[in-house]
């Protein structure tokens, strides 16, 4: 779906934090699938709506897969550029100074990956709507709701090793909660950790939507 503010769906007047965001998705839920179950795939702030999601209607929801997920962070890793090519045009415009403020393996491909795949929801977003309390903390009550959030179904949990934005501590605290989900951290990975490390990051979606799969056959056979 296309968030408010976040591409070609304008802000409204009505949402103005976190719990507002979450109330307009679970309402988009109820209009486009009101009679069905489905899965959900949250990267960065979107793993924090997909926390909430789970609060809201955990029963309708039959997997989760949480990329880089701003959850409740720990300690942040120090900012850094482990693999920089000399192939990389250093001219500083604005699209590469963008990629670079993220990147940990930075080349050429990577650069065109970025401009391909993540760059134009970067450009879309309204950035004056969203430097608002909007990407900030839910309520207290739902904060708290979250800490002892619990989902029992096939779940994916991926984090970038150098990702400074939203770390991995947090992802990490989940685990116990989450008793059906695999988790990773990607070395050489911060916060687009899906095209740092796309090979990886494919293998363990595939193994996701395998468990997915296995969960609907009831029929076990020895």
């Amino acid at each position: 779906m296309d968030l408010p503010g976040m591409g070609r769906t304008p802000p409204a007047a009505w949402i103005q934090n976190p719990d507002n965001i979450l109330e307009a998705l679970t309402e988009f839920v109820d209009a486009v699938i009101p009679d069905e179950n489905f899965l959900v795939a949250g990267e960065s702030y979107g793993g924090r709506l997909t926390l909430g999601l789970i609060h809201k209607m955990k029963e309708r929801i039959d997997g989760v897969l949480l990329i880089c997920s701003n959850v409740p962070k720990g300690a942040l890793p120090e900012r850094q550029i482990l693999w920089e090519s000399e192939a990389l045009k250093p001219e500083e415009d604005a699209d590469r100074k963008t990629f670079m403020d993220v990147a940990v393996v930075a080349t050429p491909e990577l650069f065109e990956k970025f401009k391909k795949d993540i760059l134009p929801g970067i450009k879309a977003a309204n950035q004056e709507f969203l430097s608002t309390a909007v990407m900030g903390t839910y309520s207290p009550d739902l904060e708290d709701a979250l800490k002892t959030i619990s989902f029992e179904k096939p779940a994916c949990i991926l984090a970038g090793r150098q990702d400074h934005w939203v770390g991995y501590q947090g992802a990490y605290e989940l685990l116990e909660r989450f008793p059906r989900a695999a988790f990773a951290v990607f070395d050489c990975a911060g916060h687009n950790l899906q095209i740092e490390n796309e090979p990886l990051f494919t293998q363990h979606v595939k193994d996701w939507i395998r468990r997915l799969e296995m969960g609907r056959n009831t029929l076990c056979t020895r």
